[in-house]
């Protein structure tokens, strides 16, 4: 079926393309990308979990693919207008879809990013994190926090130098603006979320949301390892949890890292699909 594109506009004129596979059962995954991860890259997945009868609403990040803007020195966001940028969407799917129940999913930061909606808008379902972590240092295993400590060091450095983050000569994500990874640094030494919406007590809503939570470990994702990946899920410590951890056999293309699951995503759609019409108490 072909998708509808939905035109999303911020208070600040930033715009982008929401991409919205319908559901003929009315249950619809807002799904939020990867860092650097343009929102048609989920094609495949999208697909898939529409064949399995789950609507997918693929969100785009400010400065990529279909946004009208691109990082650059004098062009900068942070995790804030992300996060607006999300509740943007998600109105106007509620606009598009009045009667749909809708999810919020995510991919490594946008499995975070998924998490911190849901903590801003209760109404939200529940939460679906694939391939994910906190970056909060202290997480990761002994021996990879100096590393870890030095990747922040040195991409703060570089922020600052050219007046955005070069990923696409780092080979990290993609261009992304310079708060944005300032924001990504700063939760990564805190392992607090505080900062993205000043206002609001981040942490404290998200230790109070009681709805399900799927969450989905690759046994070969380095970007998100066992520790990490628990560490993000703690912070939902009142949720309902259904956990899975997939290994390279459960792939027909016998690899279950960070990336590969896209191209082959028809395990981890089933699973959601069975989270999805599962009775939630």
């Amino acid at each position: 079926m072909t998708p509808e594109i939905l035109h999303v506009t911020a208070a600040d004129g930033a715009t982008a393309e929401l991409i919205v596979h319908p559901s003929p059962q009315g249950e619809f995954v807002y799904w939020l990308p990867a860092l650097g991860v343009t929102a048609r890259h989920y094609a495949r997945f999208a697909e898939v979990l529409a064949a399995e009868g789950i609507g997918l609403a693929r969100h785009e990040w400010r400065g990529a693919g279909s946004s009208n803007l691109r990082a650059r020195r004098g062009v900068d966001w942070r995790y804030r207008d992300l996060l607006a940028d999300i509740r943007d969407g998600l109105a106007a799917l509620r606009v598009r879809h009045p009667d749909a129940r809708i999810w919020i999913g995510g991919h490594s930061l946008g499995a975070q990013f998924a998490a911190l909606a849901l903590a801003r808008d209760p109404s939200l379902a529940g939460v679906i994190i694939v391939a994910s972590g906190t970056p909060y240092w202290r997480s990761f295993p002994w021996w990879q926090r100096p590393i870890l400590l030095g990747v922040f060091a040195w991409f703060r450095l570089l922020s600052d130098l050219f007046g955005y983050f070069p990923g696409r000569r780092t080979a990290f994500a993609g261009n992304e603006a310079r708060s944005v990874i300032h924001d990504w640094i700063r939760s990564g030494l805190s392992g607090r979320y505080r900062h993205a919406w000043p206002e609001g007590e981040l942490d404290a809503e998200l230790r109070e949301r009681t709805q399900p939570l799927f969450a989905l470990h690759l046994r070969d994702d380095r970007f998100a390892p066992p520790s990490s990946f628990d560490e993000l899920v703690s912070r939902l410590p009142n949720a309902p949890k259904r956990i899975h951890h997939l290994v390279p056999t459960d792939f027909e293309s016998g690899k279950a890292d960070h990336f590969s699951w896209m191209k082959d995503p028809a395990p981890i759609a089933r699973r959601i699909r069975e989270f999805i019409v599962a009775p939630h108490a």
